[in-house]
């Protein structure tokens, strides 16, 4: 397999521990989401490729559908 960026084969696979926050201070409510990933890394340009777990993943989904909801004051909010 080959870097996506500039081609390399020089990529090492790691085990990586993420904190996932959303940005603004508007989401300082917002718990932020924790998680080990497998990373792969290419050594020569520094490009990582990463896959959240399919839990970590909905945990984000629900804090962006917070992050947008009505109480927030959005315009463009999206309602139920």
């Amino acid at each position: 397999m080959t870097c996506n960026k500039c081609a390399s084969s020089n990529q090492r696979g790691f085990t990586g521990e993420l904190t996932l926050s959303f940005s603004e201070l508007k989401n300082v409510n917002l718990a932020p989401v924790y998680s080990s990933a497998d990373v792969l890394v290419c050594l020569d340009c520094g490009h990582v490729e990463l896959t959240l777990p399919a839990a970590k993943l909905e945990q984000l989904k629900q804090g962006a559908l917070e992050e947008r909801s009505p109480s927030s004051g959005e315009a463009g909010a999206i309602k139920s």
